[in-house]
């Protein structure tokens, strides 16, 4: 996760970097398996956002905006992997209601 969100803090704020987040997800989840529903969640995550935005041009604000919440929401899933099971759901759940744009 750490080089997850150090490649995510050098990208620009496009839907290119959105798809390239959501494949290297899905790929730590066939790798780490201890923390696929993480992966899998953060997928589904930016999958939403990317759907709302894909045929529709994205504008700076909005583009603004959710890159700084992906890159906020990374980071606390990244703080959570070395947690107390009881705070992991906590994130998990924060991260499923969460909403990038």
């Amino acid at each position: 996760m750490d080089e997850l969100l150090t490649w995510l803090k050098a990208q620009h704020n496009g839907l290119r970097t959105y798809k390239d987040f959501q494949q290297r997800v899905l790929n730590l989840a066939g790798a780490d398996r201890e923390h696929v529903a993480l992966y899998q969640i953060l997928a589904l995550l930016v999958g939403r956002f990317i759907d709302s935005y894909e045929e529709h041009p994205l504008t700076g604000d909005v583009a603004d905006q959710a890159f700084d919440h992906l890159i906020e929401i990374t980071e606390k899933a990244t703080a959570s992997l070395g947690a107390a099971p009881a705070d992991q759901l906590a994130t998990l759940n924060a991260i499923a209601a969460a909403d990038l744009g």
